[in-house]
Parts: C-alpha cells; sequence; structure tokens
C-alpha cells in the first residue's frame, strides 16, 4: 500500500449566546487570519447565524458591519410584532425571514453552501433535538434562533421548531459527525457559577431566577456533548458582566474583539492539531479478474 499524506479535516462549532455570540466573528476571524479554514460547520442560535452567514460567502466586513448595526433601536423595531399583546412571541417570524432574506438571499439552501453546515433546533411537539442540513436556509436559521416567548417558532413537516440551545447549544459533536477529525469549539455562555454576573442583570427576580436555572442546566448538558463528541479545543471568550444575553448588541466592537482575544489564547493548541500531517494509506486493490 503506499502511504500519502495530509492534513486533518477541521470542523468548527458555534454556540448560541445571543448578543455574546457576536464573539464568533472574532474568533472565525483570527482562525481565517492564520490559515484555518473550516471544512465543517455547525451553529445553535447566533452561532448559526455567523456560521452561515459565513458558508454562503458573505465579505467578512459586512458580517461585521451587520453585527454593528443590529443592535440599534431602529433594527430592532424592524423585527418587533405590532400586534404583540395579541401573541405569545414578541418578534415576528415573517419579519425575520425578511431580514434574513434581504442580507443573505432567499434563494440560499444547504446544498448550495461553500461550507456543509449543519444547525440545531428543538421539536416542541415531539420534545427532541433536530438537526436541520437540508432545505431553505433563511427557514432553518429561523428555527434556530426562535427563542421561545421570543420569536415566532417555525412549522414545518409536522414539527414545532424552537432555538437549538436548549438541547444542543454548542454542537461541537455534529460537526464530528460530518466528518471532522479536529473539533474546535466556541462557548460563548455565561459562566453560571459567578455570582456577580447574576446579580448585575437587571431582570424581575422571577424570570433572573428561571433563566439562571435554565443556563445551569444548559452548562451541564453542553460539558457532557463536548466532552462526547471527543472535542479537540475549547475557546471560551471572556466578557464583562455588561454584556448580557439579550441587551448586549450595544457592545458589538467589545464583543468582537474578546472573540479575537480568546482565539490568539488559543491558537497555539489549535496550530499545533491543525498543522500535524496524518499519514494514510491507500486500500490495497484487488486483482482484476480475468475474463
Amino acid at each position: 500500500m503506499k502511504p500519502f499524506i495530509r492534513k486533518p479535516t477541521f470542523g468548527l462549532a458555534l454556540g448560541g449566546g445571543g448578543a455574546r455570540g457576536l464573539a464568533h466573528i472574532g474568533v472565525l476571524r483570527v482562525l481565517l487570519e492564520e490559515g484555518f479554514k473550516p471544512d465543517y460547520l455547525a451553529g445553535t442560535s447566533m452561532g448559526g447565524i455567523i456560521a452561515a452567514l459565513y458558508a454562503c460567502g458573505i465579505p467578512f466586513t459586512r458580517i461585521e458591519q451587520e453585527a454593528k448595526r443590529v443592535g440599534r433601536l431602529s433594527q430592532i423595531a424592524r423585527v418587533i410584532d405590532r400586534h404583540i399583546v395579541k401573541l405569545d412571541y414578541l418578534i415576528n417570524g415573517g419579519n425575520i425571514e425578511d431580514y434574513l432574506n434581504g442580507l443573505i438571499g432567499k434563494d440560499y439552501s444547504f446544498e448550495s453552501l461553500n461550507v456543509p453546515l449543519a444547525l440545531t433546533a428543538v421539536d416542541l411537539c415531539a420534545g427532541r433535538e433536530v438537526t436541520l442540513q437540508s432545505g431553505r436556509l433563511v427557514e432553518a436559521i429561523h428555527a434556530s434562533i426562535a427563542l421561545p416567548g421570543i420569536v415566532e417558532p417555525v412549522e414545518r413537516d409536522g414539527m414545532l421548531l424552537v432555538d437549538g440551545g436548549s438541547l444542543n447549544n454548542v454542537p461541537a459533536d455534529l460537526v464530528r459527525s460530518m466528518g471532522a477529525e479536529v473539533v474546535v469549539a466556541v462557548d460563548v455562555s455565561p459562566d453560571v457559577s459567578d455570582q456577580s454576573y447574576w446579580e448585575s442583570q437587571r431582570l424581575p427576580g422571577i424570570a433572573l431566577a428561571n433563566w439562571r436555572a435554565n443556563a445551569i442546566m444548559v452548562a451541564a448538558l453542553t460539558r457532557v456533548k463536548l466532552e462526547k463528541a471527543r472535542t479537540n479545543v475549547v475557546i471560551r471568550p471572556q466578557m464583562g458582566n455588561k454584556i448580557s444575553t439579550l441587551s448586549g448588541f450595544k457592545y458589538a466592537k467589545e464583543i468582537i474583539t474578546n472573540g479575537e482575544k480568546a482565539a490568539r489564547d488559543a491558537m497555539p493548541q489549535v496550530k499545533r492539531l491543525l498543522t500535524t500531517r496524518l499519514m494514510m494509506f491507500h486500500p490495497k486493490r484487488k486483482p482484476a479478474r480475468a475474463l
């Protein structure tokens, strides 16, 4: 058997985290500057948006400009439903998809992407995780970011799809299953054990208690899933207490910078893994049978 040498395939998983997920832009920028382009991408919620924009081939400068623009009140007002008092959600799904169509293009499907992509969602009807890898991209992004009670869910094939973060907030297992030999995951969720973070959140007591309990559950499940996926590197950008999940968009520039710093700190480990050459062997061919 004749050997050949190649680089390992690289999978990048970007986690959910609302405004904190803008740090993914900084992480991606540093990886690309160092010459490490992901062969496979997976994302949840905000991580799914950033992964999808990159997989579409949208220029990085435009992604960053949009991130800085999206936190303005005028932009938020565009997607808030005017009939909120009659609905079970704050943000209308049609408004979300109109916005994404303008940003990405309504004709994009998973099959037309530059990089293989998987997004996660949760089917409320069956109470299970759903992996989205085919069909209309904008609809899949909408499903992955449909935070219950905030964004209108997606009805698809008898399912009621919402944000995938509750069951798979950092989907490293998806890029591993897609074929990645080196898996890098980016977890932007807050440290659930940081008392000062929770004390700094300006929410009514009952809302804060529920959010904190959910964050603890998600963090525990994420640890198990990252370990099971044999994740090689987990990048965790550090952010101040002022940068919250829902109201931190006005700090977009700072959040992106935090992502860049975390990626540079992790770069020695990433380089060591992604510059390792793998020796492979061609399978031995059986001799042709004589006619």
